[in-house]
């Protein structure tokens, strides 16, 4: 049975509203004690959301900020979900077995979150002078190798169609070039005759490429072409292709501004991988740890089939009596 379509978006909302619901930070809720809502005694106040309101990322903040009415929407779904709430624990829900495995769950996962946001999130740091040496050591890492962008019309051969089918293909994707040399729009006729699903409704555009990501026969023939040239049929696994190249570009090395929040990123993404790491092995020394493979292999399968009932034997037949 599927969940009721009203509740989808009832545990979305909840659980935005964990992270959002006031904007202290930008000068709309005046006093951190002031209660947003009250439900069967339990208040919603300000500080509480308040708290949340740094650990969004800056979109979601400017989206809240322009659009006020969503934080009346966010309090509103605070009361509904509390008011389910109350009514679960009233009939003893929160005591169901599965239920309380999913509490204990969650319990978990807020632990562990907490304690890394307090250990590790909070502490770890890059400098500017950080993100400048990363970038001019690994300069290579930042590199755009050649790259082009280009369209194309495909005629679909089967891969295990006969000679006949390869001479058809062929002689299409011929008539096709001719109609491009007699002027056609090649994007409209790529809509209407390309056998590409994923670019057929884009007028065949396939978006900037590098070496390495097409057919071998395809890469050739595109990076062979100036952009707005049509290449001859091209055959490849796939069929015969029409080639328009759009635009190219040079192999060339990004700067560093282009990269600077990437880098910046990827070095705290670094160095929490570094502090998680160390710390669960530390923890690991503290807190016995087993793992047992061999169950872990056996979840999920389906289980062993019974071995076959031996066949009946039939009763030997009773004797009969030899008359006198």
């Amino acid at each position: 049975m599927k969940k009721t379509s009203w509740l989808k978006p009832l545990t979305i909302s909840c659980t935005a509203l964990m992270c959002v619901a006031t904007f202290s930070t930008h000068g709309i809720a005046a006093d951190k004690n002031a209660v947003l809502a009250e439900v069967g005694g339990k208040k919603l106040e300000a500080k509480v959301l308040e708290e949340q309101i740094a650990n969004l990322p800056p979109q979601m903040q400017m989206m809240l900020v322009q659009n006020p009415q969503i934080k009346k929407q966010f309090v509103e779904r605070w009361v509904d979900t509390n008011l389910l709430a109350l009514e679960a624990q009233k009939t003893k829900l929160d005591q169901d077995p599965a239920v309380k495995n999913k509490l204990d769950e969650a319990k978990t996962f807020i632990l562990a979150q907490e304690y890394v946001m307090k250990e590790i999130e909070k502490k770890i740091n890059v400098t500017d002078a950080d993100v400048k040496a990363y970038f001019e050591k690994n300069k290579a890492e930042f590199s755009e190798p050649e790259s082009v962008k280009a369209s194309h019309i495909l005629v679909k051969v089967p891969q295990d169609a006969d000679e006949k089918a390869w001479k058809d293909a062929e002689a299409k994707i011929k008539d096709i070039k001719k109609k491009l040399d007699g002027g056609a729009d090649f994007a409209k006729l790529a809509q209407e005759m390309s056998d590409d699903p994923g670019s057929k409704a884009k007028g065949g555009d396939l978006g900037f490429f590098s070496k390495g990501r097409m057919v071998p026969e395809f890469e050739a023939a595109a990076f062979a072409l100036k952009p707005g040239e049509v290449s001859q049929p091209v055959k490849t696994p796939f069929g015969y292709h029409l080639i328009k190249v759009v635009e190219k570009k040079d192999a060339h090395e990004k700067s560093f501004d282009e990269v600077k929040d990437q880098v910046k990123q990827n070095l705290l993404n670094q160095k929490r991988r570094e502090a998680l790491d160390a710390m669960l092995l530390n923890l690991k020394k503290q807190y016995p740890v087993k793992i047992n493979e061999t169950a872990i292999d056996e979840t999920g399968k389906a289980p062993a089939a019974a071995p076959a009932a031996p066949a009946a034997t039939s009763p030997k037949a009773a004797p009969t009596p030899k008359k006198k």
